[in-house]
């Protein structure tokens, strides 16, 4: 079976081929041709194919080829094959086992907790999210709904790190129980071990969270509560300054050929989707890398404002010589909550945006899109799935290694860098709530700027003096009238 990988394409046997002929789809066509193939020079008809089969194909992919992914291409086929199994039962195919390979989950399963436990999670969730703002005990802030999510998460964290550390997880009945002096001791030393020793920023927040729980929901006393703001003191947090992988990230746009291959990207995706003739769900993510690598360029948004931006609502187009379109993302839409943000577009990025709403995407969905990224049916893509596309676009056709997320902090980069101290136009840029985020961040990159600044002033003194050291040489002045004996 092994040599079935360098079989032609065109080699079928005559039953994969009127199988595939008839199921008339370029989604079964494609995503079984190389599977037809091996199974073809194995001598594996369509009926005969079953979890051994198909283990034995990619176990030939692993072993004979230089395929980047084989467990993402052993899913897929396996997903398609069942697909084509169910839609036509008149192949007379057997379906197979779809594998899986995510790791074993972290932490205790949600549902194996006691109900008390889960039953006040839900009934304090739902207190912060402030459904009624006139009750009686209402909470005076509402949570976002990302605030919310984080918050179980932490909750989440916290029993994990408790039944790891030896506690039943029968004895756990609610969040009191989390907020105990001596259990509190025992989350936090799990979590210590778990994040090997090392200063960690969800652990800080995580002890945070479950100190403000305890003042908000559970109210113990004020020396109990003294005894846990004092545990949360000693968990330290990561240093000022970005991590090794964000800087290491920013590192790479100190080489200016990076920084035009960044700035060429968008142009050479759009000339290329322009370029299709039958465009396809391929075509659809072409242009949205495009579009999504050029508004991070100018517009360094946040990855959860980035997936969701609608046209009408936060992408605001007008198409004339002195139109000026917008982008706009409202207070309870971002981060902080506290201020909106607003960016006038780039005309060039306007025209893009434009062309891909009355043209380009139509052409694949079969209508306009509400929102800019869309799947080919024209349901929203997640935040995870857009992350993907940028990434792999940038990787592809770039060779850069970077996230959506990093565009922030390059931006503000070649904001300090340019403008030393800077730090009120880096916060507003970003949003960042307070001006403190900001240069807990960014204090290194300022350190940078303010040092190639100094550079050039001490290049430029030393100039000055060296032409003030230069003896000045006179010529002789020549006469009117030509030379005298």
């Amino acid at each position: 079976m092994a040599q079935a990988l360098r079989v032609r394409k065109s080699e079928l046997m005559p039953e994969w081929e009127r199988m595939l002929s008839e199921a008339d789809a370029k989604r079964y066509r494609i995503g079984l041709a190389r599977f037809g193939r091996y199974a073809s020079a194995a001598g594996v008809h369509p009926t005969a194919v079953d979890d051994g089969v198909l283990e034995a194909f990619i176990a030939d992919i692993r072993r004979g080829s230089l395929h980047q992914n084989p467990n993402a291409l052993y899913r897929h086929v396996a997903v398609i094959w069942n697909e084509l199994a169910g839609r036509f039962p008149q192949f007379g195919l057997k379906t197979v086992a779809k594998p899986w390979f995510k790791p074993a989950p972290k932490r205790v399963a949600w549902e194996t907790l006691t109900p008390a436990l889960r039953a006040d999670v839900d009934a304090y969730l739902e207190w912060c999210a402030v459904t009624d703002p006139f009750a009686e005990n209402a909470r005076a802030k509402r949570l976002k709904p990302r605030t919310l999510k984080l918050r179980r998460n932490q909750v989440h964290a916290a029993v994990t790190a408790l039944v790891e550390a030896g506690v039943a997880t029968n004895s756990i009945s609610g969040l009191a129980d989390l907020v105990i002096e001596a259990n509190f001791r025992q989350i936090l030393r799990r979590r210590h071990v778990v994040t090997g020793g090392k200063p960690n920023n969800f652990n800080r927040d995580l002890a945070e969270a479950l100190v403000q729980i305890a003042r908000e929901w559970v109210k113990p006393d004020d020396a109990a509560l003294a005894q846990l703001r004092k545990l949360t003191a000693k968990v330290q947090m990561q240093p000022k300054g970005m991590t090794d992988k964000n800087k290491k990230a920013v590192r790479q746009f100190e080489d200016a050929a990076v920084v035009e291959r960044l700035l060429a990207l968008p142009d050479r995706l759009w000339r290329e989707v322009k370029g299709v003739r039958n465009p396809s769900f391929r075509t659809l993510a072409r242009a949205q890398a495009a579009l999504a690598i050029r508004i991070l360029t100018y517009i360094p948004l946040r990855s959860e404002n980035l997936h969701e931006l609608v046209f009408d609502k936060h992408i605001f187009l007008r198409d004339g010589k002195r139109a000026n379109s917008t982008l706009e993302v409202g207070s309870d839409e971002v981060k902080n909550g506290e201020t909106g943000l607003a960016f006038d577009l780039p005309v060039q990025l306007a025209k893009l945006l434009i062309e891909y709403r009355e043209r380009i995407a139509p052409s694949v969905i079969g209508r306009r899109p509400d929102r800019v990224f869309v799947k080919a049916d024209g349901s929203p893509k997640g935040q995870a799935m857009v992350g993907v596309l940028i990434k792999s676009y940038l990787r592809k056709y770039a060779g850069i290694e970077m996230t959506p997320h990093q565009f922030r902090h390059l931006a503000a980069r070649i904001i300090l860098r340019t403008n030393p101290g800077a730090y009120e136009t880096v916060r507003q840029l970003l949003g960042h709530k307070n001006l403190r985020t900001t240069t807990w961040f960014y204090s290194g990159e300022d350190t940078k700027a303010a040092g190639l600044h100094h550079q050039r002033l001490v290049e430029e003194a030393a100039a000055r003096d060296l032409s003030r050291s230069r003896p000045k040489t006179s010529r002789p002045r020549r006469r009117l009238g030509g030379a005298q004996p």
